[in-house]
């Protein structure tokens, strides 16, 4: 009973992570909306999403990583097989399976559509090393997950610095896999080695509540202002504003995650992986439909309807799959483990209840 309690009671403090998770979800959602919209009209034309788009970008894609990477410490020592299962072959299994859907729908749909059945397949390879829209970040996962683990004995005051001026100086290679690599590691690995300093935050947050609202508040007009001066295309700025706005993102999650109508953004938290794989396709036939609809020239309006569709055909998407033996869409197979799925829970419930 006492550990049910104890579980219970770090589930509650820890909600604060599912919404964060949330309101990235809604965040990365958002810009691709808008990217989409902006095949019909011009930059600036997307309505309020599209200045939330831009208020978005410093820190959307860095507060996903850094996420990834709180719990990492849990479950970084345990041997390699059941390691490379859920933090490598879980990801490269979506990333994969999702790719052979993604892609040639896309092409049924009339995107880019390939001559051939021979360069069909040799562009579903290629998508393979080089990522199609969106899944190049579940594909990172797995890389940044195994990088973590070899550098494990590696000083923090070795690999932070090096991970910071990876994102400093970016490098320009041609290899897709190690130009990226340092683009966002460093989020990543600071949500590994700072997880503690995070939860801190968090728990501040709750306990200084006027305190911390004041300063999300100086945190949003300051975002904005540097945004309006058009520095955070400056990569020392990015950096910079993605670690403030990743705090500020923690202050507001731990301020409103006792909130009821927060729940729909703690549940897309909890799901985010399964918005983040099937948003793609709604949003390429929602968004033109609109565009094309009485309302097309409305584009709050059309991009508000866009959002909460691509959103809500994902989930919706999920439920239908899985009641019609479709799970291994979002579940992975018995097949597809290193490790039996009932070793793991039992390793889970040995840290914490936290899922590994």
């Amino acid at each position: 009973m006492a550990g049910q309690m104890s579980t219970q009671k770090t589930r509650s403090r820890h909600d604060w992570v599912d919404l964060a998770k949330g309101f990235c979800i809604v965040a990365v959602v958002t810009m691709w909306v808008v990217g989409e919209m902006q095949g019909y009209v011009s930059k600036g034309q997307a309505g309020w999403m599209g200045y939330f788009a831009v208020f978005a970008k410093p820190f959307r894609m860095p507060d996903f990583f850094l996420i990834s990477g709180l719990f990492l410490s849990r479950v970084i020592d345990r041997p390699w097989r059941h390691y490379l299962d859920t933090k490598v072959v879980h990801y490269l299994y979506f990333f994969v399976l999702w790719t052979l859907i993604i892609v040639p729908i896309t092409w049924l749909l009339g995107h880019d559509a390939p001559t051939s059945f021979m360069q069909a397949l040799g562009r579903l390879a290629w998508q393979l090393y080089d990522p199609f829209q969106q899944l190049w970040f579940v594909m990172m996962l797995s890389v940044y997950f195994v990088a973590t683990r070899l550098l494990r004995h590696v000083s923090p005051w070795i690999v932070m610095p090096a991970a910071t001026l990876l994102m400093l100086f970016p490098l320009h290679t041609g290899i897709y896999h190690v130009d990226r690599f340092g683009v966002y590691f460093g989020f990543f690995y600071a949500g590994h080695i700072f997880a503690s300093r995070f939860f801190a935050l968090a728990d501040w947050a709750r306990s200084h509540r006027p305190q911390a609202i004041a300063a999300t508040l100086v945190w949003a007009a300051f975002n904005t202002t540097l945004i309006k001066m058009n520095v955070t295309d400056n990569t020392p700025a990015q950096t910079f504003l993605g670690y403030l706005g990743i705090s500020a993102v923690v202050v507001l999650s731990a301020l409103l995650c006792d909130q009821r109508w927060t729940e729909p953004l703690k549940f897309l938290g909890r799901t985010s992986i399964t918005v983040y794989l099937g948003f793609y396709l709604p949003m390429i036939t929602i968004v033109p439909a609109l565009r094309a609809s009485p309302i097309g020239q409305q584009h709050s309006l059309v991009g508000t309807l866009a959002l909460v569709g691509c959103i809500g055909s994902a989930v919706l998407l999920a439920q239908i799959a899985r009641r019609i033996g479709l799970d291994f869409l979002y579940e992975r197979p018995a097949w597809a483990h290193l490790v039996p799925p009932s070793a793991k829970k039992s390793a889970d419930k040995a840290a914490g209840g936290q899922p590994a």
